[in-house]
């Protein structure tokens, strides 16, 4: 690959060595030269594909592992468990782009073309990212830092407090001879809450 008429090198395991297979020279522009690779892409055998997409540039290259599904079994284990070791031997730095395909159209210009407009997407979040997400857009949003979200709790707590006498009910419990008494918090559905006090003694 280190030739400048190089485009790509095919590469397969024999004997659990790697063998180079076919080199494809350079002619045209990268996705013209794609074309080049199906002669050489079986539907039932994995291939190592390097491609140099930037000659002359240190980083350069593309390392594709092709895993077709009708490979066998121990062939696409053996693939898949030595396609990042390929990398590091070679050196992880002279690839720009790294390829997992099972077919062999992802290795045609317009397959390039879609894994390159996906690439440049931003990756999908889980649900737990889109949440903790929506947490720092919501703290973002409250000026004042801590404070003024304490300010923010504090005012709906006196809404409450106001509304359903939350602060005389607590109080009645800080009195002497009110140990058994519970407070029971329930919501309703107009969205109001109720506050019982039951003594401990009902729920035995």
């Amino acid at each position: 690959m280190s030739s400048p008429d190089q485009r790509a090198l095919l590469a397969g395991i024999e004997k659990e060595a790697l063998v180079p297979l076919h080199t494809i020279h350079l002619q045209s522009d990268f996705s013209t030269d794609l074309s080049q690779l199906a002669p050489h892409l079986s539907p039932n055998s994995a291939r190592y594909v390097l491609l140099k997409l930037a000659p002359g540039e240190p980083d350069g290259f593309a390392a594709v592992t092709y895993v077709p599904n009708a490979a066998p079994v121990r062939e696409k284990m053996l693939f898949a468990s030595t396609r990042l070791t390929l990398v590091r031997e070679l050196g992880i730095e002279r690839f720009r782009e790294t390829l997992f395909a099972t077919e062999a159209a992802e290795l045609t210009a317009e397959g390039w073309a879609k894994h390159q407009k996906h690439s440049t997407q931003a990756a999908p979040l889980t649900q737990e990212e889109e949440g903790q997400a929506g947490l720092r857009d919501a703290e973002a949003q409250e000026s004042g830092g801590t404070t003024a979200r304490k300010g923010h709790v504090g005012s709906k707590l006196d809404a409450i407090t106001t509304e359903d006498g939350l602060e005389e009910k607590l109080g009645e419990l800080m009195k002497e001879g009110n140990e058994g008494l519970l407070v029971q918090l329930v919501s309703l559905p107009v969205s109001r809450t109720a506050f019982t006090r039951r003594r401990r003694r009902q729920w035995c």
